[in-house]
């Protein structure tokens, strides 16, 4: 790769940099996971065939997308350190006053979400993130992966549906728990 390659990547790092970091930390909310994502996203594109980058028409958009496969990718390396520590923690905080006892209901609907996200098939998560985390409308995100809107919203569809099933009622749904 040339030096001038180079420069142009570190110039998309520069610029897209920071919402890079901020897409990845909406899904692992976690720091330091968050920087290692970065870091991966912007390296696949030292990686990538030069002649690639001329297709590449919206890097705000390419970039938001290849942060929540990689992001998700990362859930997936992390899940079981992540099960233990919410675990501990639950244990932790449900020994604690009512509030407390809220919070930690909070952390366990919101590892479910997780963990049903990670088991969900890579684009369909993709797609769910870019609209529901990142706000995209169907049309950005079909251009984004190269499908038709219909079939954005079909995939959607049949998503939600899928985490409505798998994911039990919960504060973090928006349904009342019973405790």
């Amino acid at each position: 790769m040339n030096s001038e390659m180079k420069v142009n990547i570190a110039k998309l790092a520069q610029k897209y940099g920071r919402t890079v970091f901020q897409s990845a930390y909406r899904i692992l909310n976690d720091t330091h996971l968050a920087e290692d994502v970065v870091q991966e996203v912007f390296l696949k594109l030292f990686k990538k065939p030069t002649e690639s980058f001329d297709q590449i028409s919206n890097w705000h958009g390419y970039l938001k997308s290849m942060t929540i496969s990689t992001a998700i990718d990362q859930l997936r390396r992390h899940k079981r350190l992540a099960e233990e520590m919410i675990n501990d923690e639950l244990q932790q905080n449900a020994e604690r006053a009512e509030q407390p006892l809220q919070q930690a209901l909070i952390q366990a609907d919101l590892a479910q979400f997780k963990n049903a996200l990670v088991n969900m098939h890579p684009q369909d998560a993709e797609i769910f993130c870019l609209r529901h985390i990142e706000g995209y409308s169907y049309q950005e995100i079909a251009e984004l992966v190269n499908m038709k809107s219909n079939a954005v919203g079909v995939c959607l569809h049949r998503t939600q549906q899928k985490l409505s099933k798998q994911l039990p009622e919960s504060q973090f749904f928006g349904e009342e728990k019973h405790v």
